[in-house]
C-alpha cells in the first residue's frame, strides 16, 4: 500500500516538472485554408510531388503550430513531416515529424494533420508552409489538399519535384490556386513569448508534491524501523 502511494507521489512530482515544459497557449488564433481536391504526394518511387504547401507571408507573429490536410492513398509507409521553409533560400525554419503515411485517414476522411511546437516561433518573413513525403509508389503513396481559387490574393499554392530532370525545384502555381494549410499564432494583444504553464495543473502538482514528501517521508520511516525490528 505504501509503495502504491510513494508510486503516485513520484508520478505528481514529474507532472509538476512537465508543467513548466508543456506549453499551454492562451488567446490563440488560427488562419485555415480550406481543400476542394487533392494532389498526390510521394517520392520518386512515385513520380510525383514530394512537398505541398503554401506560399505566404506571416508578419511579426508567435507561430505556435501547423498543419495541413494530407490522406493516404492505397497503403503508404514512411514520415510524414511538416514544415516551414524560407521562401527565398528554402532553408528549413522548422520541420517536425507528424507520423506514419500508413496512420493518416484515407482520402476526404478527417482532416488536417497538425503539429505542435515546443515553443512559440517567431515568424517574420516570406515562408512556405509544406508537408513533405519522401515514400510511396505509384500505387501507394499520400495526398494533400488545396483549394481551387484565389482565397487570399498574394499567397499561392506550391509544390516541390526532384527526381534529376530539368523541372526539379518549385513551382508557384500563382493565383488560381491554395495550398490547404492552417497555422496558429498567438494574439497579437498577448505577450509574443507567452508560454505560460498550466495553472490548474501547476496547483494540482504541488499538492501531489506536498502530499508525495510526506509520503515519502512516512515511507523512510517505516523502513527503517521495520529494519530496525
Amino acid at each position: 500500500m505504501m509503495k502504491n502511494k510513494l508510486a503516485v507521489s513520484l508520478v505528481a512530482s514529474i507532472m509538476f516538472l512537465l508543467a513548466f515544459y508543456i506549453p499551454v497557449y492562451s488567446d490563440t488564433s488560427t488562419v485555415q485554408m480550406p481543400y476542394s481536391s487533392w494532389d498526390s504526394l510521394g517520392g520518386q518511387n512515385a513520380s510525383i510531388w514530394c512537398r505541398l504547401g503554401q506560399r505566404l507571408v506571416i508578419t511579426d507573429r508567435a507561430v505556435t503550430s501547423i498543419g495541413y490536410a494530407v490522406w493516404r492513398v492505397g497503403n503508404p509507409t514512411g514520415n510524414v513531416t511538416l514544415s516551414i521553409r524560407n521562401a527565398e533560400t528554402d532553408e528549413v525554419i522548422v520541420s517536425k515529424l507528424w507520423g506514419d503515411a500508413s496512420e493518416s485517414p484515407e482520402v476526404k476522411e478527417g482532416g488536417y494533420r497538425d503539429v505542435l511546437f515546443i515553443k512559440p516561433l517567431r515568424i517574420n518573413s516570406e515562408v512556405r508552409i509544406c508537408v513533405e513525403y519522401y515514400g510511396g509508389n505509384e500505387t501507394d503513396h499520400c495526398a494533400a489538399g488545396y483549394f481551387t481559387g484565389d482565397k487570399i490574393t498574394g499567397e499561392c499554392y506550391t509544390n516541390y519535384y526532384n527526381y534529376g530532370t530539368d523541372v526539379d525545384g518549385w513551382h508557384d502555381i500563382g493565383e488560381a490556386e491554395e495550398g490547404s494549410y492552417r497555422y496558429t499564432y498567438i494574439g497579437e494583444d498577448v505577450n509574443p513569448d507567452g508560454v505560460q504553464p498550466s495553472w490548474w495543473l501547476l496547483i494540482f502538482t504541488v499538492v501531489g508534491c506536498v502530499v508525495g514528501c510526506i509520503l515519502a517521508v512516512k515511507f523512510i520511516v517505516h523502513r527503517k524501523r521495520s529494519g530496525d525490528a
